[in-house]
């Protein structure tokens, strides 16, 4: 007997990863990410970002089966942008310019409007979920401390060298990053103040002076010593 393949069940079309679908994704996860920063962890459910974003919460599930999750791809796709600010500043062009890079980079970052709404989210969710730091060390120890050495390893001469300009190149973004953090996470800014911008350009000025002097005076950071290679004798 055949099938009368009018009357048969229609198949349900699978879902097309179509250009929406990121941007939906990444909707889904910056309302999160938005909810969380205001609400807290405990404050937050997936009942109300489902109303914030006006779908239904079994509509969420396709993204994430739980709170859990959600903070975790939350974490993993902050992360990911941070690092994309800086390929909109001026390489240095030398490495006496590696200082204006660092900063500018910060600046950079701290400029997007997610970044603050991030750093809140992260203090949040590491008081409140003792459980996830180690994700979000992981993500420093993964993506934002290797930022430091990129410039160190493309400019430096030696190994002395390439740990001097990887520290001085960590201590600029965190001075920034710290007085940009006041200013923009915790007071709510919507731009570095002339103060802010004033202590960038005196961070570069002194790191260059470091820079200039080290070649007379030799290098700034602790000796690097060398791992013991095991006698095989």
């Amino acid at each position: 007997m055949k099938k009368d393949s009018q009357n048969a069940p229609k198949r349900r079309a699978p879902r097309e990863a179509s250009a929406a679908a990121p941007a939906r994704r990444e909707e889904v996860l910056d309302a999160g990410l938005s909810l969380i920063s205001e609400l807290g962890v405990a404050g937050a459910s997936l009942r109300k970002l489902a109303a914030r974003l006006e779908m239904s919460q079994p509509s969420l599930y396709h993204y994430f089966d739980s709170k859990d999750a959600l903070v975790r791809q939350i974490i993993e796709h902050c992360a990911s942008r941070m690092l994309e600010a800086a390929l909109h500043v001026e390489f240095p062009r030398s490495i006496d310019d590696i200082p204006r890079f660092a900063r500018d980079a910060a600046l950079a970052l701290w400029a997007t409007e997610q970044h603050p709404r991030f750093v809140r989210f992260l203090f949040v969710v590491a008081i409140e979920s003792p459980e996830h730091r180690r994700s979000i060390q992981r993500v420093f120890e993964e993506r934002l401390y290797p930022g430091f050495g990129f410039l160190a390893v493309a400019y430096g001469r030696d190994p002395q060298e390439r740990e001097d300009l990887r520290l001085m190149t960590r201590t600029i973004a965190y001075a920034m990053g710290l007085a940009l953090m006041e200013e923009r996470a915790l007071f709510g800014a919507d731009a570095p103040s002339a103060e802010v911008l004033r202590l960038g350009d005196f961070i570069v000025r002194a790191s260059e002076r470091v820079l200039a002097s080290r070649a007379a005076s030799g290098p700034i950071a602790a000796s690097i010593t060398p791992p013991e290679v095991p006698n095989s004798g």
